[in-house]
């Protein structure tokens, strides 16, 4: 589908504007289409509006969810939480400024289509495949397949495969990529990618979206690239919160948070970009070279639970070890070894440092108890904490390997600036970024030609929801809903039907006890549910609709929508200020959708009250001038009015002050219809509703208000046979799409 026009989208006057309009955790976020989140953020959430457009632009128009998921930045015990033997506590914390977002698109078959605004990346698709085996072997499954060559993609395809080998994934996605946290730099934009996807797997086949599952997941699931890394990144980006650093234990895994003190008010972390990281090939071998180390020699060579005596036992181990060494030593593993880590042991002759390493964890993890003691005294001195990154960055090179000599020029210049207290290397290493603790008032504008940015703790992934923008509803006078199925049905018993229209079953239950179900089951308090309906049918009716709070009551001639309400207002009690009306025959107007409407038609005090859609083929076309001001509407099948390409058009559903039915409609009522003919004085003989009274409440005054804040599917209706099918499909997707 093409993009929808952007002279169709105007901005909503929306009130009690929430400010939080995330959801973190596995809260229940809806998709939504793409032309409804645009014009609800339209100068709201102009951010929100610039990114949707994007993936409109390479996508097209449909039903999306926006997520947003922050870099990673390590204070203390960077590296150690893949070691086994001991429980590291690693500090770290989310970036307030550094943030990947991914629009994600629900789609219906098993494509992954993935586009990135950043160059360099190109687009690029692929199949879900049906060669995923069932079960929880998932190291097992990555022994038997080659590592991928590096792209992208990897990272992607790891999530999605992860989640098919555990769950019932049919169905793809599109995924537009835009993020500030730079490639290759150490801040994990690699992680803030495998969990995007993992999100964009989930959501778009109705799977839960738990934190607490998606940081194992997503961690596994990162493996297929090549790498057998932690959890370290994923924790940290699905647990973090504003303002305060994570302490991150695993086996088991636990999170505490810890309040950055306010001695910090002054100062500022900071990343100074030294150079890319190359996660393939030497990189790639010594990111290996470590988990081997961590994982599986040095627990060969020592008892577990070593860290009060690692400074013993750092002597026993070797210096150095290769692998025919390791084959001498534990023939019985060898073959497992060379399958997990197939990069470091294709070389018998490789040389790998041992002790070294295992100084260095045990260094970080005495840096990070000494860390957490400083940060819990309130006096904390930030310079401690600088002394700390200070000793991380010399260990770095020293012991673990992890600098390059260009890291240290850039380093070297930047510690000799005034006022930037410490320096650490940030994420793997081997380039990428520098984290430092810097005064406020420091001068670093010598370092800007590096790329530099300041990063503070920031709050955990989260989930983009609209209902958070659209209008709130606080409190309501007494309403009614009214809700008409008239017509004869000609198309019906043309096709030899006898059911009434609004009768026929959607999902085995009739159509209009789907409808009324609906409002019943939804937040709104209705004080009475009015029922319109021919003459000769109110036995089916009253057989059908038995046991439901509702009023039925008959229309005795088919003279139009507009006069199947006058058959109503005799009829609402005299508590009765606000009445919605609608159809028997329009099952997929959003609850959400009703109540938001009410919330501004009450906030702006006006007579009549439209929610709308954009979308092609628009049925009723609402007219507005260049303001955006509206100024009448089409009903394109009763008036023979010319039906636009595109347009906004109501859902079949409108909120109307009594007053306004009152003065208004009896009045129309009064000045249309022939007595002696039994008609209308219209093009069709019959009065419409929402268009006459848009027209009356115009000229009288009154106000009419559109609120486009409807998805396009939701002005389908029942009106043939036809429909049923492509109604239970939209509500078997919305379900879905939704999580229920």
């Amino acid at each position: 589908m093409k993009a929808s026009p952007s002279e169709y989208r105007w901005v909503i006057s929306i009130t009690n504007i929430q400010t939080h309009v995330f959801v973190e955790g596995d809260g229940v976020v809806e998709a939504r289409n793409t032309t409804t989140i645009i014009n609800i953020c339209r100068g709201v959430r102009d951010d929100i509006v610039n990114l949707v457009e994007q993936y409109e632009s390479v996508f097209g128009v449909g039903p999306v969810w926006v997520s947003r998921v922050p870099a990673r930045l390590c204070l203390a015990a960077d590296h150690t939480d893949y070691w086994q033997g001991f429980r590291p506590e690693l500090l770290t914390m989310a970036s307030d400024s550094q943030e990947m977002w991914g629009v994600i698109g629900a789609r219906d078959d098993g494509l992954v289509s993935c586009y990135s605004s950043e160059n360099g990346f190109l687009e690029w698709e692929e199949k879900l495949g049906d060669n995923m085996p069932k079960g929880d072997d998932w190291l097992g499954w990555l022994e038997t397949i080659e590592t991928p060559p590096p792209h992208w993609s990897n990272y992607v395809m790891g999530s999605v495969k992860h989640t098919q080998m555990n769950m019932d994934v049919k169905f793809g996605f599109n995924l537009y990529i835009s993020s500030s946290i730079p490639p290759a730099s150490g801040a994990s934009s690699s992680s803030a990618l495998a969990t995007t996807a993992m999100f964009a797997t989930r959501l778009s086949n109705g799977l839960s979206t738990n934190f607490d599952d998606l940081v194992v997941a997503t961690a596994e699931g990162e493996w297929y690239c090549g790498t057998r890394g932690g959890m370290m990144d994923h924790a940290t980006m699905l647990n973090a919160e504003t303002g305060k650093i994570l302490r991150l234990c695993f086996e088991p895994f636990s999170v505490k948070l810890i309040q950055l003190p306010h001695t910090f008010s002054n100062h500022k972390f900071m990343t100074i970009f030294t150079h890319p990281s190359d996660k393939g090939g030497d990189t790639m071998l010594a990111f290996n070279e470590l988990a081997v180390v961590a994982r599986e020699i040095v627990p060969r060579f020592l008892e577990n639970k070593w860290e009060q005596k690692w400074l013993d036992l750092v002597e026993t181990l070797p210096e150095h070890i290769t692998p025919i060494e390791i084959k001498k030593r534990w023939p019985q593993d060898y073959e497992k070894l060379c399958s997990l880590y197939p990069l470091v042991f294709k070389n018998e002759k490789f040389v790998i440092r041992v002790a070294d390493r295992f100084r260095f964890a045990m260094r970080e993890f005495e840096r990070s108890k000494e860390m957490q003691s400083i940060l819990a005294l309130n006096d904390c001195n930030p310079k401690d904490v600088a002394n700390i990154m200070n000793e991380s960055w010399k260990d770095a090179g020293d012991l673990y390997g992890i600098r390059t000599e260009k890291m240290d020029v850039i380093a070297e210049e930047a510690i000799q600036i005034s006022g930037i207290l410490g320096i650490k290397v940030l994420g793997a290493g081997f380039g990428g970024n520098l984290l430092a603790l810097v005064e406020e008032k420091a001068n670093v504008s010598e370092l800007k030609k590096y790329g530099v940015q300041t990063c503070n703790p920031g709050s955990k992934a989260s989930l983009f929801d609209i209902s958070e923008l659209m209008p709130k509803l606080e409190k309501y006078p007494p309403i009614a809903a009214v809700l008409l199925c008239g017509g004869v049905g000609t198309r019906m018993l043309k096709q030899g039907l006898n059911t009434h229209k609004p009768l026929l079953q959607i999902n085995n239950i009739p159509c209009t006890k789907f409808v009324i179900s609906e409002l019943l089951n939804g937040d709104l308090d209705f004080s009475q549910i009015i029922i319109v309906v021919p003459e000769d049918r109110i036995e089916e009716y009253e057989t059908e609709l038995i046991g439901l709070p509702v009023n039925i009551i008959t229309q005795s001639k088919a003279l139009g929508t507009g006069n199947a309400v006058l058959c109503a207002i005799d009829e609402l009690l005299s508590s009765i200020k606000q009445v919605y009306v609608s159809f028997g025959t329009q099952p997929l107007v959003r609850n959400l959708t009703i109540k938001s409407s009410l919330a501004h038609h009450l906030e702006t005090g006006v007579g009549f009250t439209i929610p709308t859609t954009i979308r092609s083929d628009p049925y009723a076309p609402l007219l507005r001038n260049a303001e955006g001001v509206v100024m009448g509407s089409v009903e394109t099948h009763l008036n023979r009015e010319e039906m636009p390409q595109f347009g906004e058009t109501n859902v079949g559903g409108y909120w109307v002050s009594t007053s306004a039915l009152n003065d208004v409609l009896i009045t129309i009522h009064s000045n249309l219809y022939d007595e002696e003919k039994g008609v209308y004085n219209t093009k069709s003989g019959e009065l419409g509703f929402p268009n006459e009274m848009t027209r009356a409440c115009l000229e009288l005054g009154l106000g009419v208000e559109g609120l486009p804040i409807a998805d396009p599917e939701e002005v389908v209706g029942l009106k043939t046979p036809e429909n049923i099918r492509d109604i239970e499909q939209f509500l078997g997707r919305r379900s879905r799409l939704s999580g229920d």
